[in-house]
């Protein structure tokens, strides 16, 4: 997906205005929002080092969330499951009329280069979400959905960027020095490579109709690595 379409996917993902978000996981997506001017936290159990310089950084053990009740406007997940304690945190920090949303992407894997760079960033595309799971819990009311299939040009800096973006934490940067050869090795003669990009996004409203909530405020380690 182009650099337009990002932007637009991020912009769905947490509303119209300016919000306070929540980003399960470091991703793409979190660098989006924050450029975009939304207030932005990462939290995660894997969360090792800063990665952007305007975002704030959690670092979380389980399923319990380190934040008060009614915080956030947007929690933004990489995956949603059907796991009733992970359900309940995130209609408990959300704010009244707040959105949990989930974006998966979808790459053409039978392309060799796309292939090797999964090898080099150890990226996987992450299962297309279920309308299901937002409505089961009775925490969230019916969710919108929306497609979008792109094909993206990506030069030798485009390559470096998707690369970054989209790197496993476990993975050093030092790995992108690969990728680089990875293009001199499929893109060379044409001075870039095609991709080819389905993304489907869920956001849905959290209903706290029925929700008994007990704000235990926990202590909030925010990590500074610089």
């Amino acid at each position: 997906m182009s650099d337009e379409g990002d932007d637009r996917t991020a912009k769905w993902l947490v509303g119209d205005r300016l919000s306070c978000v929540l980003h399960i996981g470091d991703g793409a997506v979190a660098y989006r929002l924050a450029e975009q001017g939304h207030e932005v936290v990462v939290a995660g159990d894997d969360v090792t080092h800063r990665r952007h310089p305007e975002i704030q950084y959690v670092r979380t053990q389980g399923e319990r969330l380190p934040f008060s009740a009614r915080v956030f406007d947007a929690v933004i997940v990489p995956e949603v499951r059907d796991a009733p304690l992970a359900l309940a945190e995130y209609a408990r920090v959300l704010r009244t009329g707040g959105l949990l949303s989930t974006v998966s992407h979808r790459h053409d894997d039978s392309i060799p280069w796309l292939r090797k760079l999964r090898e080099i960033i150890g990226a996987r595309d992450n299962a297309h979400p279920s309308t299901d799971t937002f409505t089961a819990s009775g925490l969230f009311h019916q969710p919108e959905t929306t497609e979008a299939g792109s094909w993206q040009r990506l030069d030798l800096p485009a390559l470096m960027k998707f690369a970054a973006e989209r790197r496993h934490p476990s993975v050093p940067e030092s790995a992108l020095s690969q990728v680089r050869d990875l293009f001199e090795s499929y893109g060379a003669q044409t001075g870039s490579l095609q991709l080819r990009t389905e993304t489907t996004s869920l956001r849905a409203r959290v209903d706290k109709s029925s929700m008994v909530e007990v704000d235990e405020t926990s202590e909030i380690m925010l990590l500074d690595f610089r």
